[in-house]
């Protein structure tokens, strides 16, 4: 399996710590910032939330991506991104800070690369227990299917490679808790102390990362409320679950709430709600709301069909082949049912409840774990009943992978050269750390990548005047003002006075 992953790296190897540009590597470029912030000025100095400044006093109070409503600002001008709790910079910061590493792209992306590889080995394992073969003797072939399907997906080559941000860090967390749970049940292991450990863990983890943990709370919650007159184990479940949950959601709350208030941090949610939730357009009357609900419904659709075309192809001739021969039934059993469940449940609330932000294609990763054991599971039956020879089977399954290979370049070729890494490299050369940068274009605005590779905060502003009067506002002597627009950039020394 570290072969088959590390030929999936040779494979990404073109587009891998290249200039961060399109296909959602803002994300990288947000969570870089952060932790380059704590990186080089202490992470205690922010109370450890994840703060957008940088620590020149001319990059204050200047809101670059951090938040919608504006509120989540300290007093010494720090806005703080708090969409997400803030477990996915902590990681990746303290391994930083352990091997004394700067945070940088290359860096970022060899973490979650090693993040896509352990979700790899747990579909694996799921496979596995769903088959009821021991994971540690030898390997077994349906599993490795399903590893290699995972590993070989767009999506996952990608999210799980170039692009890391807490929507990213959760999946290997989902998955990890989807097995233990899966594990729990079937063998019935409900009050034993290893289960429940690695249960409240990984569930603990996985809600202090991202929301995705909070829905799949809830469905292992109705899950177990369903069976518990059956099964008295699951008692211990459901009080764990809600025991967890009123924890960490909490504990968040307290937490960001420090930054500016608890009035600024849930008027912050309310802002990221109307911007990402499914309710933001009732307002405008029902006819409208149904049109615009219909409208991002189908960009969730094309997101999915874009990401995992020929994994549909594969179901198609799947079902083909059990309707044509009468030797293949599709059957599947209590655990298969359990497993639908718990990796479906989750995602299905999260585009219910979330459908702006599910808009954004890095949610299609969640489906990944779906999709890849399923796949396992029906090889697995496919070869039990002989109806097509196993060769044939392997060699189709070299074709998959050649297509998902193909699917992935496609979706996200690029040049090696982008305005962000250009423009970034324009800023650092033509201001000076006391300089408060201004960005004036009528063709761009200012990126987090542009940010990133400025390592400035930027000002955005229409006019020469308005740049002033924010230097007077701030008490700053000098700015330097970057008119940008496709023909190339031009600058312009400017005083408060």
């Amino acid at each position: 399996m570290l072969g088959i992953f590390l030929l999936s790296i040779l494979v990404r190897m073109p587009l891998l710590n290249r200039p961060l540009s399109k296909h959602h590597e803002f994300c990288t470029a947000i969570s870089l910032r952060v932790m380059q912030i704590w990186y080089d000025n202490g992470i205690d100095k922010y109370n450890y939330n994840p703060a957008m400044n940088f620590n020149n006093p001319a990059d204050k109070f200047i809101n670059n991506n951090a938040n919608a409503s504006g509120n989540m600002v300290d007093k010494e001008g720090n806005y703080y991104y708090v969409s997400h709790p803030p477990f996915a910079y902590y990681f990746p910061y303290t391994i930083f800070k352990i091997l004394h590493v700067r945070p940088s792209v290359y860096a970022l992306q060899t973490i979650n690369l090693c993040f896509h590889f352990l979700s790899g080995l747990f579909i694996y394992f799921i496979v596995c227990l769903l088959s009821f073969n021991r994971a540690r003797s030898y390997p077994y072939r349906s599993a490795i299917v399903a590893f290699v399907i995972y590993i070989f997906m767009p999506a996952t080559m990608w999210f799980q490679g170039n692009v890391y941000m807490s929507d990213m860090a959760v999946h290997l967390l989902f998955i990890i808790s989807v097995y233990v749970v899966l594990k729990m049940i079937i063998r019935q292991r409900f009050n034993s102390f290893k289960y429940l450990f690695f249960y409240i863990l990984s569930l603990g983890l996985m809600i202090y990362t991202s929301w995705l943990g909070v829905f799949f709370a809830f469905g292992v919650l109705v899950y177990s409320l369903l069976k518990v007159q059956s099964i008295k184990g699951f008692r211990t479940l459901i009080w764990t679950t809600v025991t967890i949950t009123l924890i960490l959601l909490p504990l968040t709350i307290y937490q960001y709430s420090q930054i500016n208030g608890l009035d600024a941090y849930l008027g912050e949610m309310i802002n990221r709600y109307i911007q990402r939730g499914s309710l933001a357009d009732t307002g405008m009357g029902v006819f409208h709301f149904f049109i615009s609900y219909l409208w991002l419904l189908k960009t969730v659709i094309y997101n999915y069909l874009a990401n995992y075309l020929v994994i549909y192809a594969f179901l198609l001739i799947f079902v083909w082949i059990a309707i044509s021969r009468k030797k293949l039934k599709i059957i599947f059993s209590d655990n298969g049912y359990r497993f639908i469940w718990l990796s479906v449940t989750p995602v299905i609330l999260m585009h219910v409840f979330f459908l702006k932000y599910s808009v954004q294609d890095f949610t299609t990763l969640y489906a990944s774990l779906f999709f890849s054991v399923l796949v396992g599971i029906l090889y697995d039956k496919i070869k039990k009943t002989g109806t097509i020879p196993l060769r044939q089977m392997q060699w189709a399954l070299t074709g998959v992978v050649v297509l998902m290979t193909a699917q992935y370049y496609v979706m996200n070729y690029r040049d090696s050269t982008h305005l962000a890494e250009t423009a970034g490299k324009e800023i650092v050369a033509n201001s000076a750390k006391e300089d408060v940068v201004f960005w004036i274009s009528d063709s761009y605005t200012v990126d987090p990548q542009t940010v990133f590779y400025a390592q400035r905060n930027i000002k955005e502003v229409k006019t020469a005047d308005e740049a002033k009067a924010f230097l007077k506002q701030r008490n700053i002597a000098t700015g330097v003002i970057f008119y940008v627009n496709p023909r190339g950039i031009k600058t312009e020394k400017i005083t408060a006075l």
